[in-house]
């Protein structure tokens, strides 16, 4: 998947260059636009780590309260 990410870091980096004016754009070297791409990659990964790690805690939660509700069923019984 990082693969993936490089490629959209890529196209962001791409983007904003083509944002910026013509003197600004002369100034930038493909080392700066390296740098962007790897920290708007970083930023990306971050985002997508934090969603699965919230993404997991919800299923944690999901799991002790399947398995609370199936402790108290089967006592109820």
């Amino acid at each position: 998947m990082s693969e993936h990410y490089e490629k959209h870091a890529e196209e962001v980096t791409t983007a904003f260059i083509e944002l910026l004016d013509a003197d600004a754009k002369a100034k930038i070297t493909d080392e700066d636009r390296n740098e962007l791409a790897m920290l708007v990659e970083a930023a990306i990964s971050t985002a997508v780590f934090e969603q699965l790690e919230h993404a997991s805690d919800k299923i944690a939660a999901l799991s002790q309260s399947l398995r609370d509700y199936a402790e108290r069923y089967d006592k109820a019984s």
